[in-house]
Formats: C-alpha cells, sequence, structure tokens
C-alpha cells in the first residue's frame, strides 16, 4: 500500500473493551476538572482518558462526533479498536488500484497543525472496495495501512459516540491522504481544547451514558 506498512493492535476482547470503556468514562467523570477534553471544530469532541497502567502504549480515548459527513480518505498514525455506544455510521475502505486507464491518485502528508504536503503522484484508480456499517455494540479495528473515510447513515441523526483502544508508535507512522485532485482543502480549524461549555456539555453527555449502561 504505497510506502506505508501496517501496524496491529494487541487483541482485546469485546468484554475488555466494555469494561475499559465503562471504567475509563467513569474515571474521567471522578476526575472532570483534570479531564483532558478537546474539540476538534464542527466534527467532534474528544476526551483523553490516559494510558494503560501495564502497557504505555496503549492509550484509551473517546470520541463524540458531532458530524459525519464524508471525510478526506485518510491513514491513521496509530491502529485501534473502536466500540460504538450511540449512533451510527458507514466506513469505506480504499485501495489504490493498478489499472491501464493511466489515472494518478494525490498523496498527501497530514501534519500534526492539519497542513498537507504534496509527498507524491502515484499511478492507478482510487476504489472503494469495502463498507462497513458501525453501530451500538460494534467493535472494529482499523490499522494504520488502511486507508478509510466515514459518512453518516442516510436519514440518521443521532450523534455517534465511540471508545477507543489505540496502539502509539515509535517512530511514529505518517498520516496522509489521498485525492483524485492535485489540490486540497487545508482544515481550517485546529484541534484545540474544549471551552467550559463544550466540557459541560460532553460531561452531561457521559454522565447520561453511564448511567444507561450501569444503572445503580
Amino acid at each position: 500500500m504505497h510506502n506505508l506498512y501496517s501496524h496491529h493492535l494487541i487483541f482485546i476482547s469485546f468484554i475488555q473493551i466494555q469494561q475499559q470503556c465503562f471504567r475509563r468514562i467513569s474515571d474521567a467523570l471522578v476526575n472532570w476538572q483534570v479531564a483532558d477534553v478537546r474539540t476538534v471544530p464542527g466534527v467532534m469532541y474528544q476526551v483523553r482518558c490516559g494510558h494503560d497502567e501495564f502497557d504505555q502504549s496503549i492509550e484509551y480515548q473517546i470520541n463524540w462526533f458531532l458530524d459525519c459527513t464524508e471525510t478526506f480518505i485518510h491513514n491513521h498514525r496509530h491502529s485501534f479498536h473502536t466500540y460504538c455506544l450511540e449512533g451510527e455510521y458507514i466506513e469505506k475502505i480504499w485501495e489504490i488500484v493498478d489499472n491501464d486507464d493511466a489515472g494518478i491518485i494525490y498523496q498527501f502528508r497530514r501534519n500534526s497543525d492539519n497542513v498537507f504536503d504534496l509527498h507524491k503522484a502515484a499511478t492507478g484508480t482510487l476504489r472503494h472496495v469495502k463498507s462497513r456499517h458501525h453501530f451500538p455494540g460494534n467493535q472494529m479495528h482499523v490499522d494504520t495501512c488502511q486507508f478509510h473515510s466515514i459518512s453518516p447513515i442516510v436519514g440518521s441523526s443521532s450523534r455517534v459516540l465511540t471508545f477507543l483502544v489505540k496502539q502509539n508508535y515509535c517512530p511514529v507512522p505518517d498520516m496522509f491522504v489521498l485525492s483524485t485532485s492535485p489540490d486540497i482543502e487545508t482544515l481550517k480549524d485546529e484541534i484545540r481544547s474544549a471551552t467550559d461549555d463544550e466540557r459541560q456539555v460532553m460531561y452531561e453527555k457521559l454522565q447520561q451514558v453511564l448511567a444507561m449502561h450501569m444503572p445503580n
């Protein structure tokens, strides 16, 4: 897959990811004053839930998508398991397929400041090869070599809440965006710390989720 290499996350069972999910939500709520809550403006809120006590390469995170509009076709710097708590979306998996059409695919390196560098042009066709449905109670694995995009379910208005178990690597793999166009729109708003109002909204959401899944 064009200068990308695969990283596999350690196996984690459905029961393990559920247990970690609700434990991390509980811990975040108890320690909310110091919780690391971030905002990707117009896209999602994130809660960084810290590293695993026994393996510092494993990190936990909660994502609450405000908008699942079709994303760039991209890979990730870390592999991860994602467990869906609420809402649903479609993940599309893409590959560069060699053919005789002499098509060109542009591969942009995505930097941490959301600036895209033109990395290289490759011959081939960008093809949607598979779709996966992410829904409440579902668990999926995403590898670093996998190019994907996500889009909302047609007719669904619910926001998507997911819990991630991420595997971090050293050195950190590059993240790329694939496009059929040599031009790509740089994201205007970088990820930032959540405002007090955003933190409160996220706090209330996690309280609601915990009460629903772990009633007294």
